[in-house]
């Protein structure tokens, strides 16, 4: 018991000392506000530590934090799930490559053909040249 009073009172004096080298070394009256109020919210946040642990709230809230953080990596993951197998799958693509239905060329497009393409097995394509700005 007495070791975690001590190592809370050496993480609060190691905080007290790293916020006042931080405001004297921000320059400008500007910012100085700004780091203290939020050198003034962590500061509560280590002050309420251990009475949270005593209460039985600090695995609650790591649990709260937890469960949210898993579901946002879970949603994002799914997401470039879905996209990737669109693009595998051709779906995300239209059906004439993207380009306008006219035959004619606009006035940003090249009259000329597009290089062919060979497959050399696997999943890769070599492509003889690719002209840009012609």
């Amino acid at each position: 018991m007495l070791e975690q009073l001590y190592g809370w009172i050496r993480s609060l004096a190691y905080f007290m000392v790293f916020s006042a080298v931080l405001s004297h070394v921000i320059p400008g009256q500007a910012y100085k506000k700004y780091i203290r109020f939020f050198t003034g919210l962590l500061l509560v946040i280590l002050l309420l530590t251990p009475v949270m642990k005593l209460l039985g709230m600090g695995q609650e809230f790591s649990a709260i934090y937890q469960g949210t953080a898993y579901a946002e990596e879970l949603r994002q993951i799914q997401e470039a799930g879905a996209y990737l197998e669109d693009i595998g799958s051709g779906e995300g693509l239209p059906a004439n490559g993207g380009k306008p239905d006219s035959a004619e060329p606009g006035p940003e497009e090249p009259d000329t053909k597009e290089p062919e393409a060979e497959e050399t097995g696997g999943n890769r394509i070599s492509v003889e040249e690719i002209r840009i700005g012609q």
